[in-house]
């Protein structure tokens, strides 16, 4: 990514990021997911999901991972109340639920422990001016990418519930380590547009359950991903 000069970037980032009602208040950014630790062949590579979309409205975000048919999983989160709920749906496991504190405060703790530095880096990444952070893992030798983040989006803590969660903004490019699978997430296309808010409604042939039980489900689904 080429780095851009503070003169030239000045307008553009005035422009862009702005406060407030400023910011960009809808849209969709949609992402394209690797698995730059695994060797995926037969089954497993064409089973493992390669795109994700974040459809956002204010502060209230839509995350969507998806396979076909075969499965999806849905997470709604907003920043303003701290208020998440997860969704699985695989053929005849339709399930949802909607986190407590106590949950929130697990999720948060069962994920990696990151150092993160911001560097001096910036770029237009899907047309969003960005900055990059370096992201580092005292308990792990993996080698991480920089982090993008962008704050011409409504949503300001994007990433609240994660091990970004110290970064504002709204990420473009991340690594993920969820379910024993380590992720390259890279945006790769944004659209403004109206974001209805009956896009953010549950179906209603989810059933209700425990949070604890919703991983165990979400778990074993990528478990048989990675056999």
């Amino acid at each position: 990514m080429k780095r851009i000069s503070f003169l030239l970037v000045l307008p553009f980032f005035t422009i862009l990021i702005g406060c407030g009602p400023d910011t960009i208040q809808e849209g969709e950014v949609e992402y394209v997911i690797t698995y730059p630790n695994i060797e995926a062949s037969g089954f497993m590579k064409a089973i493992l999901p390669k795109s994700m979309t974040i459809v956002f409205k204010g502060t209230k975000m839509k995350t969507l991972i998806s396979k076909g048919e075969i499965f999806s999983t849905e997470v709604v989160s907003d920043e303003t109340d701290r208020s998440m709920e997860m969704r699985f749906d695989m053929g005849d496991k339709l399930y949802y639920t909607q986190l407590t504190e106590d949950d929130l405060n697990e999720l948060l703790h069962s994920q990696p422990n990151y150092e993160i530095s911001k560097t001096s880096e910036s770029d237009s990444l899907v047309g969003l001016f960005a900055e990059a952070y370096s992201v580092n893992s005292p308990d792990d030798t993996v080698t991480y990418n920089n982090a993008w983040f962008t704050m011409a989006l409504a949503p300001q803590n994007a990433t609240w519930f994660s091990s970004y969660n110290e970064i504002e903004g709204f990420p473009l490019v991340y690594d993920v380590e969820r379910y024993g699978v380590f992720m390259h997430v890279e945006a790769i296309d944004f659209r403004k547009r109206e974001v209805k808010d009956s896009e953010f409604d549950r179906d209603p042939s989810l059933e209700a359950i425990s949070f604890e039980d919703y991983e165990f489900e979400v778990q074993e689904l990528f478990d048989i991903l990675m056999e």
